[in-house]
């Protein structure tokens, strides 16, 4: 009998769906990758473009600051060009005080309300006198032990009030000092005066004694200098903006060969220990915003007081200065000074008028 042949059967109907079950879903994953995909770079893409778009964020800080930041300062070319005029310094028209008003604050106030405020902006108040002798109670050590301190000056509340006086009735407060002319502190010690013939423990005067003779202060002694820009200090921090420095020279002497100038003698010229004395002086006063402006004798621009001050005073530095103008020379003066812009006169009333024709309008009436 033949072996009946088995057949295998294969269910192709289900095969065929499951296979075709398969492929949808691989393609319908695909097109959800696909679309997650695209959706996920235009989020992306949006967001860049957002950012380039956005504006700049408002800085807090003043445009200054942000300038200051990017470019640096010491740039001079850099900076920004202020646009409000630089502030004019007002000029010197000034009065001197009387001594006896100034010590009686009845007497100041009377005094004050007198002057005419047309031709005034500066009341000069004398504190040191050519003898040396002060109208305050200083505390600088070297006043009290010399005997400098006036038997009658006011005392330091006193010298305040009085400066915030002048301030309050309208005038800028000023002070004059007689500086190496002094006949007081120069014989307290010989570490501040000439000394005769350089000796040691001799002190120098300008004429014999029994004629009246006078010590100096030498400004090529540390001691004297340190004197006097203490004083400047003093008065400055006492509410006084200019000091008119007097007396800022060499003695006037029949007897120069034994003016001795000790043992510093070497180490400046003439010119070179006054402009010390002034350096100093000027630079104690800056401490309280006061000015130092040293007064000279119109004939040494005219080459008549070199011995005064070494040749001309016209090679002392100064930012201001001021002039005794001689009476009936003043146009030879005026003519021989090298900058009248920062020169405020000592003249006398009667001088103004020569002054208004040179075109000076500041002065410093006596």
């Amino acid at each position: 009998m033949a072996r009946q042949r088995k057949i295998k059967r294969y269910n192709y109907g289900s095969l065929s769906m499951r296979r075709r079950r398969g492929r949808w879903l691989k393609v319908l994953l695909f097109i959800l990758l696909l679309g997650g995909l695209t959706f996920l770079g235009y989020c992306v893409a949006k967001s860049l473009g957002d950012l380039q778009n956005r504006p700049e964020p408002e800085s807090s800080l003043p445009e200054s600051s942000l300038v200051s930041e990017i470019v640096p300062p010491d740039d001079p070319s850099s900076a920004p060009e202020s646009s409000a005029p630089a502030a004019e310094e007002e000029e010197i028209r000034a009065a001197v005080m009387p001594a006896a008003d100034a010590a009686d604050p009845a007497r100041a106030a009377t005094f004050l309300a007198s002057l005419d405020e047309t031709l005034y902006n500066t009341v000069v108040v004398e504190l040191k006198s050519s003898d040396g002798v002060l109208a305050y109670q200083s505390a600088v050590p070297l006043a009290a032990t010399c005997g400098a301190i006036s038997s009658s000056a006011m005392t330091m509340d006193e010298l305040e009030s009085l400066a915030a006086a002048i301030e309050e009735a309208g005038f800028t407060p000023a002070a004059w000092l007689y500086t190496l002319e002094d006949d007081v502190a120069s014989h307290a010690t010989y570490e501040t005066s000439y000394l005769y013939e350089n000796q040691t423990g001799v002190t120098w005067l300008d004429q014999a004694a029994d004629q009246g003779g006078r010590s100096w202060l030498n400004p090529y002694m540390p001691a004297a200098r340190e004197y006097l820009s203490a004083i400047a200090g003093e008065v400055a921090e006492a509410g006084f903006a200019q000091i008119f420095a007097a007396g800022l020279q060499y003695p006037d002497t029949r007897y120069p060969q034994q003016m001795g100038y000790g043992p510093y003698q070497d180490t400046m010229t003439l010119t070179e220990a006054l402009q010390a004395a002034l350096d100093e002086m000027v630079s104690a006063a800056a401490r309280y915003d006061a000015e130092v402006i040293p007064v000279y004798a119109g004939e040494g621009y005219l080459g008549e007081a070199d011995d005064l001050y070494g040749g001309s005073p016209a090679a002392i530095t100064a930012e201001k200065v001021s002039v005794i103008l001689p009476e009936g020379r003043e146009s030879a003066v005026l003519a021989a000074i090298p900058d009248t812009e920062a020169l405020i006169p000592v003249v006398g009333e009667s001088q103004l008028a020569a002054l208004e024709t040179a075109d000076i309008r500041q002065y410093l009436v006596q």
